[in-house]
């Protein structure tokens, strides 16, 4: 009984460290996914097609993200310059719980422009979400991560 009342606290702080890391690998995922596929739609502009848009490149993101978060922002024009980006003065850096989407647009304001003039252009697309712990240790421990992807169109 003693050596199980000692090994005890271990333990249960070791199932929860687990527990945290896979919450964290699925936050992590989820984000990514999310990122590649905003970035996959603006990439699906052609030589003779006009890019998506901003709004709709963060309609997707936002629908991606539903399943792990309902607070998501999304900037309605995109960071003006490449990356990297900085919180907090290219966007708002996410509460925990929270994701926040930042879009460059490369040559393009808003991720449309005329067909010759963005073919071939930069876009890049970051999903940052804010990871927050069980509240095991009373919440002292935040651990906050982001995702990303890029790709060019």
């Amino acid at each position: 009984m003693v050596e199980f009342a000692i090994t005890l606290p271990i333990l249960v702080l070791l199932v929860a460290g687990v527990l945290e890391l896979g919450r964290g690998y699925v936050f992590a995922i989820a984000t990514s996914d999310a990122a590649r596929d905003g970035a996959r739609y603006a990439a699906g502009k052609t030589a003779t097609t006009n890019g998506p848009g901003l709004g709709a490149i963060c309609s997707l993101v936002i629908a991606d993200l539903k399943a792990i978060t309902s607070t998501v922002s999304c900037p309605a024009t995109s960071v003006g310059h490449a990356p990297p980006f900085n919180a907090p003065a290219d966007y708002t850096a996410p509460a925990a719980g929270q994701a926040v989407v930042a879009v460059y647009c490369g040559a393009s304001v808003d991720c449309k422009g005329s067909v010759t003039s963005v073919t071939n252009s930069e876009v890049d697309v970051y999903v940052y979400y804010g990871f927050s712990d069980l509240n095991l240790l009373g919440g002292a421990i935040t651990i906050s991560g982001s995702s990303r992807a890029i790709t060019s169109w």
